[in-house]
């Protein structure tokens, strides 16, 4: 499994508040996304906390025996703990009180992309289109939902980096958590900095045509070029077949 990430504090904001993580072995591989949000510096506390109790947790508890459903439920339980974690660490440093993070994470094992998400960082799969296997815990996708709104009148609505739930900032959060056939498809996950500047037939276009490496640098410029309002992530992960 080839993985590459690059992140960016865009054109306009001062720090960093995005963090990222992968790793892969013969086993297994994963990578993570976590957008943080909070007061000065609390955000990005908050999301690298995320990437690395998580990280830690999957590679303490993951083995060769569980099947893929019990691999979600490691995946659940280390966003429990990172979400807890967070939260206890916000409660107890006044500096960082309120602070809070996104968090996207797909894991690829025995042909099983295995994923889980609060906020609204994204994953996509790249098949014949940029599939986007997480829903968005926005207050436009709430509104998108109920019909209240198009999909393009979110794009560009007054109220669209409203999140309806993040890591960290309660004690108790609910992440969503899948699992979807891997059969060698490039997955691309990242903050709302990318997909928030560019289309999804744009991600897909330069994911399918581009090395990885190019690609997460070309998405980068294309979202600084329109303005850089946000911190920027992407990572993508290729493998050669389904077994990553």
């Amino acid at each position: 499994m080839n993985i590459q990430a690059l992140t960016d504090v865009g054109k306009v904001r001062k720090i960093n508040e995005d963090s990222y993580i992968y790793y892969s072995c013969d086993k297994y591989s994963y990578a993570m996304v976590a957008d943080g949000m909070g007061g000065h510096l609390a955000g990005e506390v908050a999301s690298k906390m995320a990437v690395d109790i998580v990280s830690e947790y999957i590679q303490e508890n993951i083995s060769d025996d569980l099947d893929h459903f019990q691999v979600k439920e490691i995946l659940n339980r280390a966003f429990l703990t990172a979400n807890n974690q967070i939260f206890d660490y916000s409660c107890e440093n006044e500096s960082v009180m309120g602070m809070g993070t996104t968090a996207t994470l797909c894991l690829i094992r025995d042909r099983f992309l295995i994923y889980a998400h609060i906020g609204d960082s994204r994953a996509y799969m790249m098949d014949d289109k940029a599939e986007q296997i997480t829903r968005d815990h926005s207050y436009v996708q709430e509104l998108v939902k109920l019909g209240q709104i198009t999909p393009e009148e979110a794009k560009t609505h007054p109220r669209r980096n409203y999140i309806t739930r993040a890591m960290g900032v309660e004690k108790d959060v609910r992440a969503d958590l899948g699992i979807k056939t891997y059969n060698g498809e490039k997955v691309l996950i990242c903050s709302d900095g990318l997909h928030g500047k560019v289309e999804d037939w744009e991600l897909y276009k330069n994911t399918m045509e581009r090395t990885a490496e190019s690609c997460v640098e070309e998405l980068v410029r294309l979202a600084n070029d329109r303005g850089g309002e946000d911190n920027i992530t992407v990572v993508v992960m290729e493998g050669e077949d389904a077994n990553a």
